[in-house]
């Protein structure tokens, strides 16, 4: 009976014991703790976190984080440097660490928490995440190694003093590859490696080229225009600096239309214009921007003499004393536009400056565009003034005083003559100015002895006659 028992029990109880005497063991071969602590046998890096609570954990990883924080070594052939560790955002999640090392073996399946134990009773080292902010490692390598940082360099065009044009050839340039730098510092510090670390620099290409500038095709000077203005004039001095420095440099490709409006922009305070005499309704007034019309003139005569082809272009309603009649240009924004074309087959380039009270506009092209160019203008009609008599009752009765002078009007002619070889070419009608007659207004007083009135608003009927011009008439 006992036999057979036996028999019965044995095949139950073996199999028992060992799955105890397993469990057993493997018991002793995880790690254990209370439920508020990081498991034994945990590491940040080499910093212990065995049994330690949360805010412990949480102070342990500062402390390693400000360790991290100590200057490392950077070099490059032969040059060391010291790169501030702290300058570059360099920081770790201390809270988000902590909480992953307290979570070893509790969270997850079941098999992985058990893994987990297993893995932490041989010793489980961590790797926290390093931040560093590129940005600011950008700026302090550049700080700290700027003797090996090179800025490209673009090809450009050199103007000499004779107008003769040469090349400014492009220069590649080099820096330091942030990126790569970013991950050795990362490599080293989770090695804690404190070795230097070697910068990888990089070749930066220019953003133009010799070759690119050589096609450009830009060898001479087509044509240039001058003119003077009184510097005393400071306001409106100024407006033409303004105007002149947006033109400058200005590089038109092969049958680009160049518009003055959108290469100047808006006459605006913001733009940095000031107050200046300018013309309204045939009158000079103060507005914003006076002086920019002696640019756009100064610009249209240069396209003339280049031989470039005008696609728009309006005169003033008087004549204007920086340029001979019908060779002016006004510009009023979003309304009255001086455009031209580059009729070459290759790119232009402009120079704009002033000097004392001298504004020149230079154009540069293809010598195979160079033409010699004459332009003529001259008067075809002209057109008297009409004298205007405005009733004033501020003024004595019988006294008569000249308001505003008079101007006669004209109709003006122009025409381009191109040469080549010392053989006219082409001769071309230009588009013909009217300027109108600026009338002459006369106040007449109206007011008896002693009875002196402001005028009425709107002023009292005007007469016109056609008398002559004197500034006080009895």
């Amino acid at each position: 009976m006992a036999e057979q028992i036996l028999k019965r029990v044995v095949p139950v109880v073996l199999p028992l014991l060992f799955l105890i005497s397993l469990a057993v063991f493997l018991a002793t071969q995880m790690s254990f703790a209370p439920a508020d602590r990081i498991l034994p046998g945990v590491y940040m890096l080499s910093i212990n976190l065995s049994l330690l609570d949360y805010p412990q954990a949480v102070s342990a990883l500062k402390k390693l984080e400000q360790d991290m924080q100590k200057p490392l070594t950077v070099k490059y052939q032969g040059k060391s440097w010291l790169l501030p560790m702290d300058r570059v955002g360099l920081k770790l999640n201390c809270q988000q660490e902590a909480r992953r090392a307290i979570n070893i073996g509790r969270s997850g399946p079941l098999w992985q928490r058990f893994c987990e134990r297993r893995q932490a009773y041989r010793g489980i080292r961590l790797e926290p995440e390093i931040i560093i902010d590129t940005g600011l490692l950008q700026q302090q390598v550049s700080q700290t190694a700027k003797d090996i940082i090179l800025p490209p360099r673009d090809a450009g065009l050199i103007i000499n003093n004779d107008d003769t044009v040469e090349i400014s050839p492009a220069q590649s340039g080099r820096e330091i590859d942030i990126q790569q730098l970013r991950q050795d510092i990362r490599e080293r510090l989770l090695q804690q490696d404190t070795s230097p670390i070697e910068l990888k620099p990089v070749e930066i290409p220019p953003a133009r080229t010799t070759e690119e500038v050589q096609a450009m095709g830009v060898d001479t000077l087509l044509g240039m225009f001058s003119t003077q203005f009184d510097p005393n004039n400071v306001n409106r001095a100024y407006n033409i600096s303004v105007a002149a420095a947006a033109l400058d440099g200005l590089s038109i490709r092969p049958q680009e239309i160049v518009s003055f409006n959108e290469v100047v922009g808006p006459r605006s305070t913001e733009a940095g214009y000031k107050n200046a005499p300018i013309i309204i309704n045939n009158e000079l007034v103060d507005g914003l921007g006076g002086g920019v019309c002696q640019v756009s003139s100064t610009l249209y005569n240069a396209v003339l003499l280049a031989n470039l082809e005008v696609t728009e272009r309006a005169n003033h309603s008087l004549p204007v004393p920086y340029v001979p009649i019908g060779r002016d240009a006004t510009v009023v924004f979003d309304a009255v536009d001086l455009k031209f074309k580059n009729n070459t087959d290759y790119w232009l380039y402009l120079q704009s400056f002033v000097t004392g009270g001298r504004l020149t506009v230079k154009i540069f092209g293809n010598h195979r565009f160079k033409r010699d160019v004459v332009i003529r203008s001259w008067v075809e009609e002209t057109y008297p003034p009409r004298t205007v008599v405005e009733k004033d009752y501020s003024l004595r009765l019988g006294d008569r005083v000249v308001k505003q002078k008079g101007a006669q009007g004209y109709r003006a002619a122009s025409e381009r003559i191109v040469m080549q070889d010392g053989k006219v070419i082409k001769v071309e009608k230009l588009p013909y100015s009217v300027y109108k007659a600026r009338h002459q207004i006369i106040s007449q007083g109206m007011a008896p002895p002693a009875s002196l009135v402001k005028n009425p608003d709107p002023p009292g009927e005007a007469v016109e006659q056609d008398r002559g011009n004197p500034d006080v008439l009895p």
